[in-house]
């Protein structure tokens, strides 16, 4: 499969050659516009195949690879440095009645609002019996709400629309605590 940058630098080195040529040909017509052209040429082709060195021979260069940032609202921003005492390391399974889904800390998942779904595990390197997934505005247990709401079918309709992220609409956040400690947000947007 040819990559976009492995294409860019064979043109690039596709047009180093031409412009080799192009100041052969001004050989015939005055030698000082010859030699001049002849440099910045032969300066032009060393960049090119510099750069189809770098694009082969290191495959994982900063070259190819492709960051993507998420970038959160200010108010959340604010929230959270309030309430997280340490951050750690986690994956939230969430199944719906056809897929499977996996977010890490911070995460959002949009979900229609007729669809159900329920958080199915989460996977933590601590201590995984002390481990609860809290949805705000959602209680698993009606008669006791323990702030466990792992395995329980969730519908936007359960949900108590008071507890929405402010400033968001129909957006809930999902806290993950180690016993009492909050480890990281997850967070729950339901859509038409």
């Amino acid at each position: 499969m040819l990559d976009y940058v492995i294409l860019s630098s064979v043109i690039n080195i596709g047009i180093a050659f031409i412009l080799i040529t192009l100041s052969a040909i001004l050989l015939k017509i005055n030698r000082k516009k010859f030699v001049y052209g002849v440099a910045l040429s032969v300066i032009y082709t060393g960049f090119a195949v510099y750069y189809l060195c770098l694009v082969l021979l290191y495959p994982h260069s900063i070259l190819q690879k492709t960051v993507a940032t998420t970038i959160t609202p200010s108010n959340i921003i604010e929230y959270q440095e309030e309430k997280i005492e340490e951050t750690g390391d986690f994956t939230v399974i969430i199944t719906t009645e056809d897929n499977t889904f996996s977010l890490a800390p911070d995460g959002e998942l949009e979900i229609k609002k007729g669809i159900k779904f329920k958080i199915e595990k989460v996977v933590y390197s601590g201590n995984l019996e002390n481990i609860k997934a809290d949805i705000r505005g959602f209680a698993g247990n009606a008669r006791k709400n323990d702030l466990q709401d792992i395995g329980y079918w969730v519908t936007y309709d359960d949900m108590i629309k008071r507890y929405m992220v402010k400033g968001e609409k129909d957006k809930f956040e999902v806290e993950i605590k180690e016993g009492e400690k909050l480890i990281g947000t997850i967070y729950i947007k339901f859509v038409d």
